[in-house]
C-alpha cells in the first residue's frame, strides 16, 4: 500500500502532493457483487481475483440469460427442488464481451445493467412460512 503526502502553504512553488507509495484504483470499474437480498457493492480487480481463486473448485457461472454478463456462484450452494434449481446468497458478475479474452471488470452503467439482469431472474421462494428470494438457475 502506497500513500500521499500532500503539503498546502500557499506556496504555488512548493505545494503540492507527494506520492511515497499510493494505490490508484478507478472506482468504476470492478465486478459487481450482488446478493438475492438486493445489497451490491463494488469490488476492486483484486477483490475480485481474491474471491475468484477462493470459488475456484466449487465455481459455477453462467450467462444471465441473452446477456454479456456472467454470474459465478459457490456451487455447492446451488438448491436442486422438484421444480428447478435455485441460488439463495451472493453472487460475483463479470461480462464476456465475446472477444474470445475471457472475462472483463464492469464499467459505468454496466453495474445498473448487470444488477437489472439478475434481479430479472430473481423467484421467491417459500417455506416453513417465509419467503425468499432466489436466482433461477438455468
Amino acid at each position: 500500500m502506497k500513500s500521499m503526502e500532500v503539503n498546502i502553504a500557499l506556496d504555488p512553488v512548493n505545494d503540492g502532493a507527494s506520492i511515497i507509495n499510493i494505490n490508484v484504483e478507478k472506482k468504476d470499474i470492478g465486478s459487481l457483487i450482488i446478493a438475492t437480498n438486493g445489497e451490491r457493492k463494488i469490488a476492486s480487480l483484486a477483490e475480485t481475483v481474491e474471491i475468484l481463486s477462493k470459488l475456484e473448485k466449487v465455481s459455477y457461472g453462467e450467462f444471465m440469460g441473452d446477456s454479456k454478463y456472467i454470474m459465478i456462484i459457490n456451487a455447492e450452494k446451488i438448491l436442486t427442488l422438484e421444480t428447478g434449481m435455485y441460488f439463495i446468497g451472493t453472487a460475483v458478475v463479470m461480462k464476456d464481451e465475446g472477444k474470445g479474452r475471457g472475462l472483463d471488470l464492469l464499467t459505468g452503467d454496466e453495474f445498473d445493467a448487470a444488477a437489472t439482469e439478475f434481479a430479472s431472474r430473481l423467484v421467491t421462494l417459500a417455506g416453513n412460512g417465509q419467503d425468499f428470494s432466489a436466482y433461477e438457475i438455468y
